[in-house]
């Protein structure tokens, strides 16, 4: 009966949440890939010379949260000088809320463990929906798969998707992430259903950002086939390179094992195309697709503001 009651939440929240929420376009300045956005400021103080401010709102793979309200005169006068750094303190950060914004993109992952590897193809249509097919070379699997984004609120996102693998039952796969009020942890869960089977996989995480401005350190609980483990580790890197370390599968002193994941990420630098690889010491295709609001705290602003607002 439970069975039943979770394939209809599936079915339901996949077609029914389509009013996702937007972000309204008027007045603003939207993106940061097109062009330069110091080129659209210009432009947008040229086209409105009266407007004492302008407003951005950067985006991060078609979402977005945050938004810039730069002074005109400031702006100039960091133009002037061609440094934006004293620029970002006389801004106003106005909280947006989590929206979605069209985009649409390709993407190529590529999964490799010791004796597998597996490649992925997806392209995202609109804002918030995926539709992809992947091979897996050691069990000579194909398969399709299409996920939908949805935002509950400004601080939790979900995603829901539908897997379907060659001469397999179809995988019902629900993600969601809240990011805690504070923005320096977040709380992630993750359940997986095969249909026409009573398998229902549960995997719980909590994450803690830059301890030590150094790392992120994560704790999942996970129940597969029945069976109850634990996971720890501990996420570095760059924007381009993650590396994590950890423990997996602990169920005593004596039964844990140590394992490490390694990241390329947007390897080909391209607005809409994306080129990944994901590498773990671990003989399985299992890697951790937790959803994260990480980048969309206040907390990050100034890297963001950094890396596109350049004179």
């Amino acid at each position: 009966m439970w069975i039943n009651y979770v394939i209809a939440l599936f079915v339901n929240l996949f077609f029914f949440l389509n009013n996702s929420v937007r972000a309204e376009n008027f007045n603003y300045i939207n993106g940061n890939t097109e062009f330069k956005i110091t080129q659209r400021i210009d432009n947008y103080f040229t086209k409105y010379p009266t407007k004492k401010r302008v407003l951005w709102l950067p985006e991060i793979k078609g979402k977005s949260r945050y938004a810039f309200s730069i002074p005109k005169d400031a702006y100039l006068n960091s133009k002037k000088y061609l440094d934006a750094s004293d620029l970002y303190y006389l801004s106003k950060k106005i909280d947006k809320g989590l929206k979605f914004q069209s985009y649409k993109s390709n993407n190529i992952n590529l999964f490799i463990v010791k004796d597998n590897h597996k490649v992925v193809l997806n392209k995202r249509f609109a804002s918030n929906i995926n539709v992809g097919m992947f091979l897996e070379k050691k069990e000579k699997s194909l398969g399709v798969s299409i996920d939908k984004d949805f935002i509950l609120s400004k601080n939790v996102l979900g995603n829901f998707a539908f897997k379907q693998h060659k001469d397999d039952y179809t995988i019902l796969n629900a993600r969601f992430v809240k990011l805690m009020n504070n923005e320096n942890s977040e709380l992630s869960a993750i359940i997986n259903h095969k249909l026409n089977s009573s398998v229902l996989d549960l995997n719980l995480g909590y994450t803690w950002f830059e301890i030590a401005n150094n790392f992120d350190f994560t704790a999942e609980i996970k129940q597969n086939n029945n069976k109850l483990k634990s996971d720890i580790y501990a996420s570095f890197g760059e924007e381009n390179v993650k590396l994590q370390v950890g423990l997996n599968d602990i169920k005593g002193n004596s039964d844990a094992s140590f394992f490490v994941n390694l990241r390329f990420e947007d390897i080909i630098k391209n607005g809409h195309f994306g080129s990944n690889i994901y590498m773990n010491t671990k003989n399985e295709m299992i890697f951790n697709d937790n959803l994260s609001l990480k980048k969309f705290r206040k907390q990050g602003l100034d890297s963001l503001w950094r890396k596109h607002l350049k004179f």
